[in-house]
C-alpha cells in the first residue's frame, strides 16, 4: 500500500469514526427527550441502565451497515450537495423502520430490550440525519474555506473588479456563491438587479442583496462605483437579450453573460462559462426544438456520412449528430486532411462514439462511390462545397466542378446504393443568382431534384440558408483580423443587409428539415429579419470594448458578385409554411430532367474550353432558362400559403 493509499484509508475511518459518536449521540439525546416526560425511576433506571446500553451498539450498528449497503462512504465529503443530503435518507429511514419491528410486533418497550419508544426513533431518525448532514456540510465549508483562504495568499486582490450581477434566480445564485470561492478571479460581486418583485432586497448569498429593477441600471451603476456587468439570466428570450445588452452598452462598462439554458451541461452553472457578450447573442435566435420524434428515428442507429465534414457548417454538424443524438456510426468526410483531423480532435474530447475520417474529393466519381460502397450510409449530409463570392467570380471553372459535378456525382451514388435520405445544404446566394456561386449552387439544387424522379427509393431534400455567423467565410473572422491589426473595420456598404444564424443553430435546422422533409423538396430556414452590416459592424466594434471614435470604419463598395440585399425564394418560386417552426417548403417548376442534364453536359464539355469570363455568363445564362418564368402571384415574400 502506497503512503497516498494508506492517508486516504485513514481518512475512511476518521469519517466512519465521527458517523458512530453522531449516532451514539443522537441515540442519547433522543432517551434524554423521551424520559423528560414524568416517569417512574424504576421505567427510567429500565430506559437509562438496562435498555440503552444494549441499543446503542445495537442501533448503531445497524445504521452504518446501511450505510455501507447503499455505499454512502464512496462519496467524497467536501462535494456534498443536496443530492448527497437526500441520499442519507434512505439508509436512515430503512434502518429506522427495522428498529421499529419488535414495537410494530407488540412489544412493549418497558417490558423487551429491543422494543425501543416509537417517539425515540422518531426523534433518533431526525437527529441522526441532522448530525450527518451537518458534518458532511462542515467539512465541505472547512475545505472550501481554506481553499479561498489559499487562493487569497497566492493571488492578492489589487484589481477587484466590482461587479453587478442582473438576474437574482438560482442560476445567479450559484454563479455568485463560485465566484466567492475563487477570489483568485479579482470578481467581487457587489449587489444584483431583477425585475421580480418578489426578489427586492433579498440576499443571493452573503451580503449580496438584490437592490431594484434592471431599468434602475444606469443610476445604480454610478452609485456603488460598478466596474463590470455580469448577466446571469439564462432563461432569458433572445429577443429580449439584445435589449438588455444595449441598456448594458449605455453604461460604458465592460459585460459578461452566461450561456442559454441550451447550452448549460446538465443545467450547471461554471466559473469558465462566463464570456463576454458575442454578436451570437444580438441576433435574437430561438434555441431549435430537435426533440420531436421524426428527428430521432431520422439519426438514431442510422448510419450517417457528412462530406465538407472539416467546414464550419460540417463540422458543426457532426457535432450537433454526436451530441443530441445516437447514430450507428458517423463517416466525416472532406477533402482537407488538416480540417478533417483537427475535427477528429475536438470529437475525441466530446463524445465516445468513433467518427470514421474519408479523405476524398466529391469530384472523383470512382473513387467516392468506392467509399460510400465502403461506408453504406443511411443519410447523408452533403455540405462540401466552395462557399466565398468574391473567389469563387475569378475561378468559375473551379466552382463549377466542385459544387455541381461534385454535387451530381453523389447525388447519382447515393440514388445508385440506395441511401435512404440525401440532405443537400445549399444557400440564399442560389435565389435569382447573380454570381458564380449562386449559379452553381442553384443548378446543384436542380441536380438534386431531378435524380429524386429517378431514384425514387432515396428521399432528397434540399436546404437553403443564409449567412452563418461565425463561420469562416463569413464578415466575423475578417473584422477580428482587422482590429487585432489595428486596421479599419470594412464594410461594403452602409445599405447592404444579409440574413444571419448562428452556427449551431444552422445545423440543427438542417438535421430537422432533414427529418421532415419529402421526396425532390427545396426547405428553406426561417432567416427572421435581415441585419444591416453597418449595424453588425458597429456592434462588433462596442463587444469588443471600442467606441467608434477609436476604430474607423471604411466603405469599401460591394465586391465582384455581391448583392446589396439577399432573398431566400427566387422570383420563380413561391413558399408554403410547414408545421415546423422556422421551417417552410418552397414551390417551383422545375425543368424537365432531360432538359437539365443536357444544360449541365453543355457547361462540362465548356468548362475548360471557355475563358473564364465567356464560361461565366454561360453559366449565368443557363441557370437563368433552367429557372423558368416568375410565379405569380407573388408569394415569395409571403410564405403563407397553406401548412403542411
Amino acid at each position: 500500500m502506497t503512503l497516498k493509499e494508506w492517508v486516504y484509508s485513514l481518512k475512511r475511518v476518521y469519517k466512519v469514526l465521527i458517523d458512530v459518536f453522531l449516532f451514539a449521540l443522537s441515540l442519547v439525546i433522543s432517551y434524554k427527550l423521551r424520559t423528560e416526560v414524568h416517569l417512574s425511576s424504576s421505567i427510567q433506571h429500565w430506559y437509562w441502565n438496562i435498555q440503552l446500553p444494549v441499543i446503542i451498539p445495537f442501533v448503531v450498528g445497524l445504521r452504518m451497515l446501511f450505510l455501507y449497503s447503499f455505499q454512502i462512504y464512496s462519496r467524497m465529503w467536501r462535494y456534498t450537495e443536496i443530492n448527497e443530503i437526500l441520499e442519507l435518507t434512505k439508509p436512515i429511514a430503512l434502518s429506522s423502520f427495522i428498529i421499529a419491528i419488535p414495537r410494530i410486533i407488540g412489544y412493549l418497550p418497558t417490558k423487551s430490550i429491543f422494543a425501543v419508544p416509537v417517539s425515540v426513533i422518531v426523534i433518533d431518525s431526525a437527529l441522526s440525519l441532522i448530525f450527518l448532514s451537518f458534518a458532511r456540510i462542515l467539512r465541505k465549508w472547512q475545505i472550501s474555506n481554506r481553499a479561498v483562504k489559499k487562493r487569497q495568499k497566492f493571488h492578492p486582490n489589487n484589481k477587484i473588479k466590482r461587479t453587478l450581477m442582473i438576474g437574482a434566480g438560482q442560476a445567479a445564485q450559484e454563479l455568485a456563491r463560485k465566484i466567492a470561492q475563487h477570489p483568485e478571479l479579482d470578481i467581487e460581486i457587489i449587489c444584483a438587479l431583477d425585475d421580480d418583485y418578489k426578489k427586492q432586497n433579498i440576499k443571493i448569498i452573503n451580503d449580496i442583496k438584490v437592490i431594484g429593477q434592471i431599468a434602475s441600471l444606469n443610476e445604480t451603476v454610478k452609485k456603488y462605483n460598478i466596474h463590470q456587468i455580469i448577466i446571469a439570466i439564462p432563461s432569458l428570450p433572445p429577443s429580449q437579450i439584445r435589449k438588455l445588452v444595449e441598456l448594458c452598452q449605455s453604461t460604458k462598462l465592460e459585460i459578461k453573460i452566461i450561456p442559454g439554458v441550451d447550452q448549460l451541461a446538465g443545467g450547471k452553472v461554471t466559473i469558465e462559462q462566463i464570456r463576454k457578450v458575442s454578436l451570437e447573442d444580438l441576433l435574437g435566435r430561438e434555441p431549435v426544438d430537435l426533440s420531436i420524434p421524426e428527428v430521432a428515428n431520422f439519426i438514431n442507429d442510422k448510419t450517417i456520412l457528412i462530406t465538407g465534414a472539416g467546414g464550419s457548417i460540417g463540422s458543426e454538424l457532426t457535432k450537433q449528430l454526436l451530441k443530441n443524438f445516437s447514430p450507428k456510426k458517423v463517416y466525416i468526410l472532406g477533402r482537407g486532411e488538416n480540417s478533417i483531423f483537427q475535427l477528429l480532435q475536438e470529437l475525441k474530447i466530446m463524445t465516445t462514439i468513433e467518427a470514421t475520417p474519408i479523405i476524398c474529393d466529391i469530384r472523383n466519381y470512382d473513387m467516392l462511390y468506392s467509399q460510400l460502397l465502403k461506408a453504406a450510409p443511411d443519410v447523408v449530409f452533403h455540405a462540401a462545397a466552395h462557399k466565398h463570392v468574391p473567389l469563387m467570380e475569378d475561378h468559375p471553372s473551379e466552382a463549377f466542378e466542385n459544387n455541381v459535378i461534385g454535387t451530381r456525382n453523389i447525388v447519382k451514388i447515393s440514388g445508385i446504393l440506395g441511401v435512404k435520405t440525401f440532405v443537400n445544404i445549399s444557400t440564399d446566394k442560389a435565389v435569382n443568382p447573380i454570381n458564380v456561386l449562386g449559379c452553381t449552387k442553384r443548378l446543384a439544387e436542380l441536380t438534386v431534384n431531378s435524380y429524386a424522379a429517378e431514384f425514387p427509393k432515396t428521399k432528397y431534400v434540399s436546404v437553403r440558408f443564409g449567412n452563418v455567423i461565425g463561420s469562416r467565410g463569413s464578415v466575423i473572422p475578417i473584422w477580428e483580423f482587422q482590429l487585432k491589426n489595428n486596421l479599419p473595420i470594412s464594410v461594403t456598404a452602409k445599405d447592404a443587409y444579409r440574413f444571419f444564424m448562428t452556427l449551431s443553430e444552422s445545423a440543427q435546422l438542417v438535421i430537422k428539415a432533414g427529418a421532415i422533409g419529402n421526396q425532390g423538396e427545396i426547405m428553406v430556414l426561417d432567416m427572421g429579419d435581415e441585419i444591416n452590416i453597418y449595424k453588425l459592424a458597429t456592434d462588433f466594434i462596442r463587444l469588443s470594448g471600442y467606441d467608434s471614435e477609436q476604430v474607423k470604419l471604411i466603405f469599401t463598395g460591394l465586391r465582384p458578385g455581391e448583392k446589396l440585399k439577399e432573398e431566400l425564394i427566387g422570383y420563380y418560386e413561391g413558399a408554403n409554411k410547414t408545421k415546423h417552426k422556422k421551417i417552410l417548403v418552397i414551390e417551383s417548376s422545375d425543368s424537365p430532367a432531360d432538359i437539365l442534364k443536357s444544360t449541365i453536359e453543355e457547361l462540362v464539355s465548356n468548362v475548360h474550353k471557355m475563358k473564364s469570363e465567356e464560361f461565366k455568363i454561360k453559366m449565368l445564362e443557363c441557370t437563368k432558362k433552367l429557372n423558368g418564368p416568375e410565379i405569380k402571384p407573388t408569394a415569395q415574400h409571403e410564405a403563407s400559403v397553406s401548412v403542411r
